[in-house]
């Protein structure tokens, strides 16, 4: 079987090459004797045909059961599914550029379908403001404030994601859902939609800030860059990017190696 395999070199760059190996197992045994650690290997062990024949008619039959004794219960399962992985910690999303930027240019309105759920979206995303009109943060993060601005109303009913939904619907419906369930707890502590919607325009714009800085900070350090001092400025770039990465924030692409640029 051939693998395609990814690692990390002494110069801190990501490389790639394939290797021909029995099975995964033994393609970590032959890296490592090459002094290789790979941080991800693409490609399946191979199947023992002969010793899984027997099972793996069984789990069809089996399979083929459970899908007429269930029948009636398939709309309950999804919903299910639905609930088990509703929530996600607020990220990034990645995905089709195009379709990020028609789903922001509108506040996330069409993809959620209520202005609370669409004010949530828009602070779903760590340090990303959305680029439409009336999106964005609001001008003041106080509750007395956040009173007199004519917010929508949050409410804690979980969004539910259409099985023929898009990707980037699907993970942002899961960070507004696990959104949901801090604004839940807030409540239960004796908080108010208002103050945790203040609260949200604040985080956003801490997060906000830290990235500016973070990438400044970056920016310095990459016009004192030298081949001499490469390897120290790449592990201070390595360890603001953990600290992004921490928050949820966008990571800062490493530049090359300033000797690398004259070969």
């Amino acid at each position: 079987m051939k693998y395609h395999y990814f690692y990390q070199s002494h110069e801190n760059k990501t490389l790639d090459d394939w290797i021909v190996a029995k099975n995964r197992d033994d393609v970590y045994a032959q890296l490592r004797k090459r002094g290789i650690k790979p941080f991800k290997v693409l490609g399946r062990n191979p199947y023992a045909w002969k010793r899984w024949t027997a099972i793996a008619v069984l789990a069809a039959l089996v399979a083929v059961l459970f899908l007429v004794l269930l029948r009636g219960r398939i709309k309950n399962l999804r919903e299910a599914e639905n609930a088990a992985f509703a929530s996600e910690e607020r990220s990034q999303i990645y995905g089709d550029n195009a379709i990020l930027h028609e789903l922001a240019s509108d506040g996330w309105r069409k993809a959620m379908g209520n202005e609370g759920d669409a004010w949530l979206a828009r602070h779903a995303i760590p340090g990303v403001m959305c680029d439409c009109a009336t999106g964005g943060l609001q001008s003041s993060a106080t509750a007395s404030d956040a009173k007199k601005r004519n917010l929508p109303a949050l409410t804690t009913s979980p969004v539910r994601i259409a099985q023929d939904d898009v990707a980037e619907v699907a993970k942002m419906k899961r960070l507004v859902n696990n959104m949901k369930q801090e604004l839940a707890e807030y409540l239960a502590a004796d908080g108010t939609p208002e103050d945790y919607m203040a609260l949200c325009d604040e985080r956003l714009r801490t997060e906000r800030d830290i990235l500016s800085n973070v990438t400044q900070e970056l920016k310095t350090l990459e016009t004192r860059m030298t081949p001499e001092n490469y390897d120290e400025t790449a592990a201070t770039w390595a360890k603001k990017n953990a600290m992004l990465r921490s928050l949820g924030l966008p990571t800062l692409v490493i530049p090359d190696d300033p000797k690398d640029s004259g070969r």
